[in-house]
């Protein structure tokens, strides 16, 4: 019993991470916009719950499970683009769904945010997902992130 108690309190306290060997953002070509198109660089830091990978739905297509720290891309056409974060069950995090602008031949930068609330009511977190200045992003992007490729 002792053991089950030990491992099932790992399971609960370990950090999504990012694979081994992922490369850092600077090594990463992010490709420019191009035939109208434009692309859209999202990422998430730690964020709660910790233990759990960001689901991103990008116009209801699943494209990437972001653990923390991590960082993807997407090419996308212009217009409204509805982006949805979801979780394993297991976490008690609700989907949460955004729509955003995209404009053509473009580099968006979004940061991905989550929130829970402690069993005492506190909340952990932060629901404001914003798209982000390109300088400002670019300098989150380099100290924290790691890629991980999209699906798309």
């Amino acid at each position: 019993m002792k053991y089950l108690l030990i491992l099932l309190s790992l399971l609960v306290t370990a950090c999504a991470s990012t694979p081994k060997g992922a490369l850092q953002f600077d090594e990463v070509k992010i490709p420019s916009p191009s035939n109208g198109e434009s692309t859209l660089v999202f990422y998430r830091k730690i964020s709660p719950p910790a233990s759990y990978e960001m689901r991103v739905h990008i116009n209801d297509i699943e494209t990437v499970s972001l653990p923390n720290n991590a960082f993807s891309y997407v090419s996308l056409r212009p217009g409204a683009v509805k982006i949805k974060t979801s979780w394993s069950g297991w976490s008690g995090t609700p989907s949460r769904e955004q729509n955003i602008e995209v404009s053509p031949n473009s580099i968006l930068y979004l940061e991905l945010t989550s929130s829970v609330y402690t069993p005492w009511g506190l909340k952990l977190g932060s629901d404001t997902t914003q798209p982000q200045s390109d300088s400002d992003a670019i300098n989150v992007l380099r100290s924290c992130c790691k890629y991980v490729p999209s699906l798309l």
